[in-house]
């Protein structure tokens, strides 16, 4: 056994044998100490041998000596930062650009262009900002493409209910009115085919025809996400996660008796699900195997509060935006990589999307 192995060994155990009870608010200073016990166990195992990536605990929150800005991203692809403060497209030597102001963005399945939207405005921009074709419509949500080379469909969400409109801006209409306004999600393996969430329950339909593939009740609404294979499909909410497989049927479900389940992420060609929980004074990143019951690991925690997390497209890193400590944290095995000054670079609270290699 590695020196790595005995030392993800003992967060494993250490985490395992966490008591899973509320504490009161009286226990406040027994909590942070345990914290910050438990950071330093993670700084051992995330140093691989030889090479200690932590030398201590920072006093502040973050992780000490990180870089001072984005100079270019560990795997292949271009980022996809959408924040407060505006949309940029960051490419992979770390050069960025200011692609507008929107409040939605996200990528065509090949990254050949940007689904964005403001509030009465959907837009397809190319990723230097240059704008193809728009549409007027109310209170525009949650945009999100798909499709093949030649053929994509865009699905959204405004005042009428979830429509869906051509890749090229035509043919827009109504999907459902009575969608619930929750983020809808392609199915991989399935082109045109919309999952969402409508009437206690998740629906996959084919938007071109309108028909229903299958109806799952579900106890809760949350985010959808889809493993890259399209036989799994997670609904994240903040008490549990319920994992359907390709027909709608329930496959597991992740329960949480403290924290809260704040996102989750599938790694590329797998059904591990990256996790995000937010607990009292701390927020982690587990990785769940939904095939295999009981098999879970701690990746990352930390103090605060943890915000987007994205898969590089290769499946090689996790990176997870920390916005309590203004750094972005780069993940693969044991390594660590943490770029500091992120607000300063891309505003408050971005969203993240890692596409295309």
């Amino acid at each position: 056994m590695t020196a790595e192995d005995r030392a993800w060994e003992v967060v494993r155990r250490a985490y395992a044998e966490r008591v899973p009870a509320r504490r009161p608010a009286g226990n406040r200073l027994v909590l942070g100490v345990t914290v910050l016990a438990l950071g330093v166990v993670l700084l051992a195992a995330f140093s691989p041998p030889g090479h200690a990536v932590f030398e201590r605990v920072r006093r502040t929150v973050g992780i000490e000596h990180p870089a001072a800005a984005l100079a270019g991203l560990p795997a292949p692809g271009r980022l996809l930062v959408d924040s407060a403060t505006g949309t940029w497209v960051v490419e992979p030597d770390g050069a960025k650009r200011s692609v507008g102001d929107w409040a939605y963005a996200s990528w065509s399945p090949h990254g050949r262009f940007i689904i964005a939207a403001r509030r009465d405005e959907l837009a397809a921009i190319t990723p230097t900002g240059t704008v193809r074709w728009t549409l007027a419509r109310r209170d525009i949500a949650w945009p999100t493409w798909e499709g093949s080379e030649v053929d994509t469909r865009v699905a959204y969400f405004a005042s009428t209910g979830l429509r869906v409109v051509a890749g090229d801006g035509t043919n827009d209409r109504l999907l459902d009115r009575y969608a619930q306004d929750e983020p809808p999600a392609w199915d991989p393996a399935r082109l045109h085919t919309l999952a969402y969430e409508t009437g206690g329950a998740v629906v996959l339909r084919e938007v071109d025809t309108g028909r229903e593939l299958w109806r799952a009740s579900v106890p809760v609404y949350g985010k959808l996400v889809w493993s890259s294979d399209g036989r799994r499909l997670a609904v994240v909410a903040p008490s549990k996660t319920i994992v359907l497989d390709a027909d709608g049927k329930r496959v597991r479900w992740i329960s949480r008796l403290t924290g809260q389940l704040l996102g989750a992420a599938f790694e590329p060609g797998t059904h591990r699900l990256a996790v995000q929980v937010r607990l009292s004074r701390r927020s982690e990143i587990e990785l769940v195997d939904i095939d295999h019951p009981g098999h879970a690991r701690l990746l990352f925690a930390g103090p605060g509060v943890f915000g987007d997390i994205a898969w590089s497209p290769d499946g090689t890193w996790l990176l997870v935006s920390w916005p309590s400590a203004n750094q972005w944290v780069f993940l693969h095995g044991g390594r660590v990589h943490a770029v500091a000054n992120v607000e300063q670079q891309f505003g408050q609270l971005p969203q993240l999307g890692w596409c295309c290699s």
